[in-house]
């Protein structure tokens, strides 16, 4: 239904607003109530059969009238002076002002201090799903992946979000076992020349650079706690022995680490 399409687009737009800072304690106040209750009164309407046409026309209106005011609000956001001279030092690769500037902007990010080791993960997924291939890469294959990113550096992922194409940021976190992914690259805390971000309780970690390079090596969980390995002839466990033998073979070192 259309209407309840609606509402989940205005769900969206409330994700969106509580995660900058000039907008979370409005969305949380404001727009999530609004979302709720629109929400319950389409239910409602639905489950007593009174959802006629002058009801679809109300409802319309509010949640054109509410996507609107909040797109308006993020537009705001985003021509705010903490926000452009957040993209501006950026562009500039200013770190320390990206430090005083992207906490003002992002809700619920700090600076890390001091800069901790960072793990990037690594995705083994070929993208490609055969039935009953693997979706894996070959350990081959894989070690191709890691050495061109240790070689080339890591590049943010691609996003259509404005936010993302102003101020791209790479996702990684403080261990390894914070990671989905088993493998991961390591940049080592004295390495680290960029702002280190993160949430106060939590694991993760962004870093907001256009491009990271440094000296990155290679980690590789003893275990992975994806259940589709199973489901294939070769175990992780046995992929990862592939893997770091074929690393091996190539001169580069790969360290397993526990947990």
């Amino acid at each position: 239904m259309a209407l309840e399409a609606a509402v989940a687009e205005l769900g969206a737009l409330y994700a969106t607003a509580r995660g900058f800072t000039a907008l979370q304690a409005r969305a949380e106040g404001e727009l999530l109530p609004q979302v709720t209750a629109l929400s319950s009164r389409l239910r409602r309407l639905v489950r007593r059969a009174e959802l006629t046409d002058a009801a679809i026309e109300l409802i319309a209106r509010e949640l054109l009238a509410a996507g609107s005011q909040w797109h308006l609000e993020l537009q705001r956001v985003r021509d705010s002076t903490a926000y452009q001279r957040a993209v501006a030092a950026l562009r500039a690769d200013a770190q320390a002002t990206l430090a005083e500037l992207i906490p003002q902007v992002f809700a619920d990010l700090r600076v890390i201090v001091p800069a901790p080791t960072l793990y990037f993960p690594v995705s083994p997924s070929s993208g490609r799903r055969r039935p009953g291939g693997s979706p894996f890469l070959s350990p081959p294959a894989c070690a191709d992946r890691l050495l061109q990113m240790v070689a080339e550096g890591l590049d943010p992922d691609a996003s259509e979000e404005w936010w993302d194409q102003d101020l791209p940021s790479l996702t990684c976190a403080g261990t390894p076992a914070a990671l989905e992914s088993p493998i991961a690259l390591c940049l080592a805390s004295e390495h680290v020349r960029v702002t280190v971000f993160g949430a106060a309780d939590g694991a993760m970690r962004r870093v907001f650079t256009r491009h990271l390079r440094g000296p990155l090596s290679i980690t590789l969980a003893a275990d992975a706690t994806d259940e589709r390995w199973e489901a294939y002839a070769d175990s992780y466990r046995a992929f990862r022995d592939a893997l770091h033998a074929e690393l091996g073979r190539r001169g580069v070192h790969a360290t397993i680490v526990d947990g």
